[in-house]
């Protein structure tokens, strides 16, 4: 049976801050995401219909978009919003292999679940 990575790319802009150590001051960021699944080509031959990927990810980002990510996230790292990303889509998606996030070109965060 054949198996295939399916990548499915976007992005919010949102701003957040910090305190504790990281310390910074309510700033905006454009980030981008990238969620993988992986899996068997189903009987028609695709993994899942991009259109179905990307109105469940639609959804799911939206509630961020424009918003002070500070007041819905206990710490608003970018590792705390891949990990909520993840388990969001999780819950409405087969197949979830991955979700990478980025605040910045130059640095990723990436989350494959708890294994």
């Amino acid at each position: 049976m054949t198996h295939v990575y399916l990548t499915q790319c976007g992005s919010f802009t949102a701003s957040h801050s910090h305190g504790g150590t990281l310390a910074e001051t309510l700033h905006t960021h454009t980030f981008t995401y990238e969620v993988t699944f992986y899996g068997p080509l189903n009987y028609e031959g695709y993994l899942l219909d991009f259109r179905e990927v990307q109105k469940a990810l639609a959804q799911i980002v939206r509630p961020l978009e424009n918003q002070n990510l500070s007041t819905l996230f206990p710490q608003p790292t970018t590792e705390a919003i891949c990990i909520w990303l993840f388990e969001q889509i999780n819950q409405k998606l087969p197949h979830l292999n991955q979700v990478r996030l980025a605040e910045e070109p130059d640095r990723w965060i990436t989350y494959t679940g708890e294994k």
